[in-house]
């Protein structure tokens, strides 16, 4: 994809990988002798809490192709691409599967569930977005998320999925891309555990499923503010939606994607609404 940016535009991309925190560390760190351009990050949570080494991308306002509910309302960022936090069963069990939030206060799944750290990032932006419902159904089981534990939470999504596949569970929550990341991988043992796996879209009071976003933005002090400007919209093109989405596991937020279709109903509106409501989520989520 980026290949295919700086032949079209005849632009050098370089790219630094590194952890949100890690990185908007460094973005404060440099102040205005930062050398980067473009925030790529998958934790919008950050990327929000730190919208003062950030700037207004020119013309946002005007991407109409994009949702407004996936766009900054003071311009300072764009959702790139969607993710959902899934529910994952083994093939073959007896025990069905709760489809919506407010199923899980029921007594049949206390002592089901593998899931990671619920202070991490992932968990805290789906229970915001629970309160972004404003059903008293969605989020009636977080006070008790604990007793949903079949064991104590360790490890990442994968490894979560790995102790599903391998009985220490009968229902795991996890991205939905780290399935599918299992299995397309070069590992064999974790393409047969992933192959043991169904996935479920849960469903909100509401009937939408909540989502979480991968985040453009532009920083503060970038030496190159046009040419961040041309890839980020070059991201939001349909051809490299289309790439992006497929290369990454995610979805698109166009519509009109050639070979793409998001198999549950996206609540793109809870996406700016839950960020308030962050503090309110992470109180309502168990300590380790």
């Amino acid at each position: 994809m980026i290949k295919k940016f700086e032949a079209q535009h005849n632009i050098k991309v370089n790219v630094v990988n590194g952890k949100s925190k890690h990185l908007l560390s460094r973005l404060k760190q440099d102040g205005d002798s930062s050398l980067a351009d473009v925030v790529l990050s998958s934790d919008l949570i950050q990327l929000h809490d730190h919208k003062s080494l950030l700037q207004p991308i020119p013309e946002l306002s005007q991407w109409e192709h994009i949702p407004n509910e996936l766009k900054d309302d003071d311009g300072m960022w764009v959702s790139i691409s969607m993710r959902t936090r899934a529910l994952f069963s083994r093939k073959g069990a007896k025990l069905t599967p709760p489809i919506h939030y407010g199923s899980l206060t029921q007594e049949q799944y206390k002592g089901t569930f593998c899931v990671r750290e619920w202070q991490h990032s992932y968990n805290k932006m789906l229970a915001a977005s629970l309160f972004a419902t404003n059903a008293k159904s969605d989020i009636a089981w977080l006070p008790t998320a604990n007793t949903l534990l079949a064991k104590r939470p360790t490890g990442g999504d994968r490894d979560q999925l790995r102790a599903l596949a391998r009985g220490q569970c009968q229902f795991a929550l996890a991205n939905h891309y780290y399935w599918t990341m299992m299995k397309q991988s070069n590992n064999k043992r974790d393409r047969d555990l992933a192959n043991k796996l169904n996935i479920h879209y849960m469903l909100t009071a509401n009937g939408s499923t909540p989502i979480s976003t991968t985040t453009a933005a532009i920083a503060k002090h970038a030496p190159n503010k046009k040419h961040a400007q041309m890839f980020i919209a070059f991201l939001l093109t349909p051809e490299t939606q289309s790439v992006y989405a497929n290369s990454l596991a995610e979805y698109p937020v166009i519509t009109k994607v050639d070979n793409t279709t998001i198999p549950f109903k996206p609540n793109i509106t809870a996406v700016k609404q839950s960020l308030p409501l962050l503090e309110l989520a992470t109180k309502s989520l168990p300590k380790s």
